[in-house]
């Protein structure tokens, strides 16, 4: 059982108990369980696949092209096709409509070095989306993360404490978590043992504090 597999059962409305377990002990599915959850919601709405007009990709074009809209004869198309075999597409549909990250961050926040790599600062830069938020970090001066290891970003409340992803070096680094900086203000980065254990390390390389 693989992750795609997994997550496509999900999505498709069809994840029997194999795919199930493997959602709930993975832990790469579990940091995308909200966004999962989310797509799988919008799925389920009957107006998402609700055929678009026969004309509406001449008139886009027509627009785009500033050119009269041509006369033609309607098209059948379909929005979108089946969904087994094919979350990838309807995903790749819901992105579309999601929008991708404007140019400018909806917000910036300094993330400096702790003790335990004063070498280290960084910047990291958010967009906030409909289901959550992209975040991309900017970070100098800290080294690759040494085997058996991996860097984890957190979003922090007090003690609750929500994971956006892992990752080995700290080089063009783009993550996504299912909460707003508004509701988890915290920003910090810590090295994790590659273990079973979801909860943050002693580890604490980078906080904004």
């Amino acid at each position: 059982m693989n992750c795609d597999d997994a997550r496509s059962a999900f999505l498709s409305g069809a994840a029997s108990q194999p795919e199930l377990d493997h959602l709930g002990s993975c832990s790469d599915c579990r940091n995308e369980w909200d966004a999962l959850e989310t797509s799988r919601q919008v799925l389920e709405d009957q107006s998402f696949w609700v055929e678009p007009s026969p004309t509406l990709e001449d008139r886009v074009v027509a627009m785009i092209g500033e050119t009269p809209q041509p006369v033609a004869p309607p098209r059948p198309r379909r929005w979108l096709w089946t969904l087994g075999g094919g979350a990838a597409a309807a995903l790749g549909a819901i992105a579309v409509w999601a929008g991708l990250p404007s140019t400018a961050p909806d917000w910036e926040v300094a993330i400096p070095g702790t003790s335990e790599a004063p070498d280290a600062s960084g910047v990291v830069r958010g967009w906030n989306e409909w289901n959550g938020t992209r975040v991309v970090l900017d970070i100098e001066g800290l080294p690759p993360a040494p085997d058996g290891s991996l860097y984890e970003f957190w979003f922090s409340r007090d003690e609750l404490h929500i994971s956006a992803g892992t990752f080995a070096a700290p080089d063009s680094v783009e993550l996504w978590v299912g909460v707003s900086k508004a509701d988890f203000p915290r920003l910090w980065i810590t090295l994790e043992p590659v273990d079973e254990d979801e909860s943050p390390s002693g580890n604490n390389m980078m906080d904004s504090g």
